[in-house]
């Protein structure tokens, strides 16, 4: 889905809106909770790709962590790789409260969900613990 479509242009402003909230929590976790990441692109040349960072740190205004997927476009960067970023940087986040087996956040995941078939996104909604708004 590209940037410019309005359900991801929304997820990328809700992430930014709810943000410090994340960090908060990020820098004091709540019992039960893990699995904290942020997505941030990362670019290459002209492209640019979205790629989840976990394992995350904060160092004043600048943050790190480990890029957890496989670029699938972008070649100077590979899972497992260590990349810095500013706050800036970041158009989404997550984290799963695992008594409650929900996942906070993941905005661009819902944004996704706007073009499955209802059925099939109500039961990825449901394996994550999402809940995606309206």
């Amino acid at each position: 889905m590209p940037d410019e479509d309005p359900a991801m242009r929304k997820a990328f402003e809700a992430a930014r809106a709810s943000l410090d909230g994340f960090l908060a929590k990020l820098k004091s976790p709540p019992t039960g909770t893990g699995g904290y990441a942020v997505k941030v692109g990362i670019r290459s040349g002209a492209d640019i790709e979205y790629l989840w960072i976990g394992n995350l740190s904060i160092d004043g205004d600048r943050l790190s962590g480990r890029i957890d997927n496989e670029p699938r476009t972008v070649k100077t960067a590979k899972a497992g790789d260590v990349h810095g970023f500013t706050r800036t940087d970041i158009v989404d986040w997550l984290y799963v409260d695992r008594p409650l087996r929900r996942m906070h956040g993941n905005f661009t995941a819902c944004a996704l969900m706007t073009r499955e078939p209802p059925k099939e996104a109500a039961a990825l909604r449901k394996q994550l613990g999402l809940a995606c708004r309206p």
